[in-house]
């Protein structure tokens, strides 16, 4: 805030609005840096939902109970297209996105099919995303994997992304 509008504020009576504008720009700061140090692409490895406990899944943020029932009682999976054919209903897009980054059944480098790709959350557009996977096929190394894509993407994402592939 300018300083002419603090004084002006402090002259007419208004030091409660001082103080209130000098909360927000704190909260407003605090919130700033919250936000730089999230990490934009999770780091942690992904929760297997063919074997997560029931208390890991209930801990998922964005994961709703019904969502929950739904992978205790039709896993195994033996890909995500049969994960998201469980709970991909039960969740809004932006839950997917939230979930999916967090728990996922990884994809064969070689064998994954297109629309297992699809579902990675990623800053690529989906079909994008399984092009790139799919157009340096076959991969010799992981290495390969991550050359490739950081092509197209940060290194950030690019560790984030080999989360989710197998070297199959």
């Amino acid at each position: 805030m300018p300083l002419a509008a603090v004084l002006l504020g402090t002259a007419c009576g208004g030091e409660s609005d001082t103080a209130a504008v000098a909360e927000k720009a704190a909260a407003s700061a605090e919130s700033a840096v919250a936000e730089a140090t999230t990490p934009a692409f999770p780091t942690a490895p992904l929760i297997d939902p063919n074997t997560a406990s029931e208390e890991v899944l209930a801990g998922i943020e964005g994961l709703p109970e019904a969502a929950v029932a739904a992978v205790l009682t039709t896993r195994p999976f033996a890909t995500p297209g049969e994960m998201h054919a469980a709970i991909g209903e039960l969740l809004t897009d932006e839950q997917q996105k939230q979930v999916y980054a967090r728990m996922f059944v990884k994809v064969g480098l070689h064998s994954g099919a297109d629309e297992d790709y699809r579902l990675i959350p990623s800053s690529m557009p989906a079909g994008k995303l399984a092009h790139e996977f799919e157009e340096y096929r076959p991969y010799e190394s992981i290495a390969q994997f991550r050359r490739e894509m950081s092509k197209y993407v940060s290194e950030e994402e690019v560790a984030y992304l080999a989360r989710f592939v197998t070297l199959d």
